[in-house]
């Protein structure tokens, strides 16, 4: 994205956090504590060439 590559020009991020949401459903669906249904929408911010510096992190493992 920020060299402008034509086959991927935009993306958003996926950190390891955001499965935390589904976990914690998940377990309480299956403890019982909670009734689970419908969806769970998180946001995400669109990376672009414009704004892709901002979440460039050289040292980042993912």
């Amino acid at each position: 994205v920020i060299d402008g590559d034509a086959v991927t020009p935009v993306e958003t991020p996926y950190p390891p956090s955001m499965i935390k949401t589904a976990i914690y459903m998940t377990v309480a669906n299956l403890i019982g504590q909670a009734p689970v249904r419908g969806h769970v929408k998180l946001d995400a911010p669109l990376i672009t060439q414009a704004n892709a510096k901002e979440y460039y992190f050289p040292d980042s493992p993912f």
